[in-house]
């Protein structure tokens, strides 16, 4: 097997798997609305979108295709309003339903949208944050009045949203599909083992990467392993991870690692790099001090 010599410190992993903070909630908003038990709440203080990643859609798991469709656009909208709970999603459409009767200009443009952990009502559709047409939107939303005086949506925020992710194009083996069993567990760990990137090199664009990281996880799983593949393609990396781990994977006080994780590490040594090892030097400035096999990545698994 071929190795490759990085001048960084030994033990440095360039994980890419995101750690994302579970939402928090806020307390400003001026428009109320009903639940479906028929209590009272406030349409735009159940959850900061500040914490969201907008790219998932629960759907029906349907594993008969083997390749998850080639993503869209990302698409940009004004965030009015977040809903989290039981029934978020009937409220979320009340409340469209609601404001539309209320202000009339506004319905036309205004839908809900449905996230893995939450619905989210959105005002408009377009290009990019530097989009002109959305920076007079959200002047103009932003001028709206509640009865009682105050700004009638607390939080109004441009956001990208990811193509949508349906549950039912997930390979069985995407990382995603774990959120899609516990979207609410914090954290959840896995071990990287192996990272595809072009590094501007020309030899890994996308499909190759994809399809390496692809590939590799699946001839894991042949042998027995609970392997899966990640794809970060606004980074363009893909990796594949080896097993799950609750947050006693890291002594909190030590930092070391659990017997589970390290019997995974014996079984794992070596992190691979674009389907090579990693050898990186104790002291870049000298050489002379040789150098360690780089190893796998403890990292937690996204939040969407």
């Amino acid at each position: 097997m071929t190795r490759t010599i990085l001048s960084i410190p030994a033990f440095v992993c360039i994980s890419f798997l995101l750690s994302c903070d579970s939402a928090t909630t806020t307390s400003q908003s001026a428009y109320q609305t009903t639940n479906a038990d028929g209590s009272s709440q406030v349409a735009a203080d159940i959850m900061d979108t500040s914490t969201w990643d907008f790219g998932e859609i629960a759907m029906d798991d349907d594993h008969s295709i083997l390749r998850a469709a080639q993503p869209s656009e990302p698409q940009f909208a004004i965030v009015i309003a977040t809903f989290t709970g039981s029934g978020h999603e009937s409220v979320a459409e009340s409340t469209r339903s609601q404001l539309g009767m209320q202000i009339p200009a506004l319905a036309q443009n205004m839908s809900v949208r449905q996230r893995s952990r939450g619905s989210v009502l959105t005002f408009g559709d377009y290009q990019g944050y530097d989009d002109e047409m959305a920076q007079r939107d959200i002047k103009m939303l932003r001028s709206l009045r509640a009865p009682q005086g105050g700004q009638l949506f607390a939080q109004i925020l441009l956001m990208k949203f990811k193509p949508p992710r349906m549950r039912r194009e997930l390979h069985p083996y995407d990382l995603w599909t774990i959120r899609r069993e516990f979207p609410t567990v914090v954290p959840i760990f896995t071990l990287e083992v192996a990272v595809w990137g072009d590094f501007d090199s020309g030899e890994f664009p996308r499909d190759r990467r994809r399809s390496s990281a692809e590939g590799y996880a699946t001839e894991l799983r042949k042998k027995g392993f609970e392997a899966f593949f990640y794809h970060n393609d606004e980074a363009e990396l893909s990796s594949v991870t080896i097993g799950l781990f609750g947050h006693t994977a890291v002594d909190a006080e030590t930092g070391f690692y659990s017997p589970e994780v390290e019997a995974m590490l014996s079984r794992f040594p070596s992190r691979l790099v674009n389907g090579e090892e990693v050898l990186a030097y104790f002291n870049p400035a000298k050489p002379e001090l040789g150098s360690n096999v780089q190893p796998p990545c403890l990292a937690e698994v996204p939040v969407d």
